[in-house]
């Protein structure tokens, strides 16, 4: 079967799989985060999240194959990170830090993905080359 006639999902790019794996992060970070935040235990949000959050940009980047995926999800999570400004006594200042958190995670994350997968200025790597071993 050749690559014209294969079954692909509309998840299955780039943009696709930065929205959904961007949502679940961005999800996670404006409930769990949030909730570890109000805690007020130094340190626990980043104990916590930080994991998820590699977890879900190696989901992303083996789904894929992109580094690209990895920074939209990280720009999609951070947006909806955002939306804890509904929720009242959330004060704009606090909420920075864990979104600029989560936009430099993805921008590493990213660089990280470019270089293990060899790929240039986070362009997809060519359907041939095996997929790269994270660990």
């Amino acid at each position: 079967m050749n690559g014209m006639n294969a079954r692909r999902s509309p998840g299955d790019g780039p943009l696709g799989t930065a929205l959904l794996y961007g949502s679940l992060w961005g999800l996670a970070e404006a409930t769990l985060g949030h909730l570890l935040h109000a805690v007020r235990i130094p340190g626990l949000p980043g104990l916590v999240m930080v994991p998820l959050a590699v977890w879900i940009m190696g989901r992303a980047a083996v789904r894929s194959r992109s580094a690209a995926a990895v920074l939209l999800a990280g720009g999609v999570a951070a947006s909806l990170k955002l939306l804890d400004l509904v929720v009242p006594g959330t004060d704009l200042l606090a909420l920075i830090r864990p979104v600029q958190a989560i936009l430099l995670e993805a921008l590493a994350g990213a660089v990280w993905v470019g270089i293990k997968m060899g790929t240039f200025l986070f362009f997809p790597e060519p359907k041939n080359r095996n997929v790269p071993v994270f660990f």
